[in-house]
């Protein structure tokens, strides 16, 4: 799963007005507007909440954490802006690097927007626990999402992911099926039933749900590999062969498939 990008948080968090009421133009300018453009323009509208969290994450962009953290000072004076007090200081942590303090800004943030929060920052909340191991903190988080975006195949998934590290493949299993159904075209999902069949020991239906895979992304590296071991593994060498290739052509840094396919040309597959 991917990290959602820190400027994208920061954006969208700022964008909660109806998208009717957002008529005006604020920079014209197809390059961006800088922090003096910014900076005048809150000078104009001071009680622009959209203004002021694009100069945040301009200052933040631009290394002015100070200055940035100081925009969170404002909106924390206010009840109905404390989320995106958190918002800034998580993205600041974030572009620190401090992955503790990005985590708890995020969450705090989460927990005063409750079913207002940002879609983008609940699942770069949960992806943020799931690196850290926090499968069942995360999993909360995940179910949010699927709340907030009832199309989102990727909080789905992710929420999938977090069962199968809780153990719970039944469950797990049901979330990448909805995944799917979702989005019949989303990979991951058909990979990840893929390994739940294989860990069952049915070779066959595992085949089909990387078959599933690589047709969904016929440029997947990861499900031409899979299937080209499952190939193998069913006694189709030739199939096998042809779907590592692939994979490498797809990804020449494979090094799982280019040990398998070294391996079944020198006649050592077991």
């Amino acid at each position: 799963m991917k990290l959602w990008r820190s400027s994208l948080l920061i954006f969208l968090a700022a964008c909660q007005a109806p998208p009717e009421e957002n008529t005006h133009t604020l920079y014209p300018d197809s390059g961006g507007p800088s922090v003096a453009d910014m900076r005048a323009a809150l000078r104009e509208r001071p009680q622009d909440a959209e203004i002021r969290m694009q100069l945040a994450n301009a200052l933040i962009e631009n290394g002015q954490y100070a200055a940035a953290d100081s925009q969170a000072i404002y909106f924390a004076k206010d009840s109905g802006t404390l989320d995106k007090a958190f918002y800034i200081k998580a993205l600041i942590a974030l572009n620190g690097d401090d992955t503790t303090a990005t985590i708890a800004h995020l969450s705090r943030a989460i927990e005063q927007a409750g079913n207002r929060s940002e879609y983008e920052a609940v699942m770069l909340n949960a992806e943020l626990l799931m690196a850290r191991r926090q499968a069942r903190e995360a999993a909360a988080y995940f179910l949010l999402a699927q709340k907030l975006d009832s199309a989102s195949a990727e909080a789905r998934y992710g929420l999938g992911l977090a069962q199968e590290k809780l153990m719970d493949h039944r469950s797990a299993a049901v979330s990448y099926q909805l995944a799917v159904e979702l989005d019949p075209a989303y990979s991951p999902a058909y990979l990840a039933l893929g390994r739940l069949a294989e860990l069952e020991k049915d070779l066959r239906e595992a085949w089909r749900y990387y078959n599933l895979a690589a047709k969904a992304d016929p440029t997947d590296a990861e499900a031409f590999f899979l299937r080209g071991k499952t190939f193998l593994q069913l006694g189709n060498k030739p199939a096998g062969i042809d779907d590592l290739t692939k994979a490498l052509s797809f990804r020449k840094d494979h090094p799982a498939a280019k040990a398998l396919l070294d391996s079944v040309k020198t006649s050592n597959f077991q």
